[in-house]
């Protein structure tokens, strides 16, 4: 296959694609953003040409998705055709390679045939790539939403799920991510006033109201929209975290904005840890003590890796920063580049 290499990664809330020139060697050009699939779906071939467009556009390309989870499919088969039909309108002159959770590309057509082939195969797309430099290591993928734990075993991937049920049941996907967990789903209850107080079961505040308030992330990572509709500065922020506890900022001050911000923040450490030690205690002695850290929320992975007592080496070392935190978008440029060149 000649020429630049258009690699997409379509989710339900995030769209992220990478370019990848003739050499295969250079940095990709990377583009993410934020696209609430359930709300617009109509608009999917409108934001593929856009996205293509502002990365330079290629006659090939390879697809992995999220997005058949979003609700406003009734079926994940139902998802998949969606997004395979919205890559026929807007490309139409380009068949696409769709990326399964077998570690194969196949025809658009034969992915419509097996959905669930091609369902979710996004982290069997990263881990692969990492297992190129890594053959024995743990790939730690913390995104906006979700978390991969896949172990690398020898160079194969060794991930038991192949769905995502499966995976949550191995610990292999914990369902935190650094942006968009609403708060409500990560505690029952944070410190104030030096006593414990239940949360809302609200919608009132999510993980990027946490991280920008600590300073982990900044006001333009805030990628995802507010849970009230306002504003993304760290003043912002704190006011919904204080609404977790039916308060707003002027019943509850800095320190005490801080304290639920740093309860929940280790909330997440926790669940990432629980899930590595699920896969570690599976994998027993031919468990690798690396971890390779990808995502937007690699302070997160690095802060997991480090409870469970693992080395870890950030990707972005390898790819660059923006390739690292749209990991399963390069991963399926390379992949399929290197099938070309096989």
């Amino acid at each position: 296959m000649k020429g630049p290499i258009l690699g997409w990664d379509v989710g339900g809330a995030n769209l992220k694609a990478a370019r990848i020139g003739e050499d295969g060697q250079s940095e990709p050009k990377m583009l993410e953003r934020a696209f609430p699939l359930w709300r617009e779906p109509h608009r999917l071939p409108a934001v593929l040409v856009e996205a293509a467009d502002r990365l330079g556009g290629a006659r090939t390309m390879a697809v992995t998705m999220t997005a058949e989870l979003a609700d406003c499919f009734a079926t994940k088969r139902e998802g998949v055709a969606f997004v395979l039909d919205a890559f026929r309108t807007a490309f139409p002159d380009v068949e696409p390679w769709v990326y399964g959770v077998d570690g194969r590309f196949r025809s658009a057509e034969a992915a419509r045939q097996r959905p669930h082939e091609v369902a979710a195969a996004n982290w069997m797309a990263s881990a692969t790539l990492v297992a190129r430099s890594f053959p024995d290591a743990l790939f730690l993928d913390v995104g906006s939403t979700t978390t991969d734990v896949i172990p690398i075993v020898a160079g194969l991937v060794s991930a038991r799920g192949r769905t995502d049920p499966a995976r949550l049941r191995t610990g292999e996907l914990v369902y935190t991510g650094a942006l968009r967990t609403p708060v409500c789903a990560i505690v029952r209850s944070v410190p104030l006033g030096g006593r414990r107080c239940r949360v809302a079961a609200e919608h009132f505040a999510v993980a990027a109201d946490v991280h920008l308030w600590l300073g982990r992330i900044e006001e333009g990572d805030y990628a995802c929209e507010t849970p009230d509709g306002r504003g993304r500065s760290r003043p912002e922020a704190g006011a919904r975290l204080a609404r977790m506890v039916c308060a707003d900022l002027e019943m509850l001050g800095p320190v005490d904005i801080t304290a639920i911000a740093e309860h929940v923040a280790r909330a997440q450490v926790r669940q990432i840890a629980n899930g590595i030690r699920q896969v570690m205690r599976r994998l027993g002695p031919a468990c690798p003590r690396v971890a390779v850290l990808a995502g937007r929320g690699t302070f997160l992975a690095r802060a997991a890796a480090e409870e469970v007592g693992l080395a870890a080496r950030d990707m972005a070392e390898d790819v660059g920063s923006a390739a690292a935190r749209a990991a399963p978008a390069a991963a399926v440029a390379y992949l399929l580049a290197g099938m070309a060149d096989a």
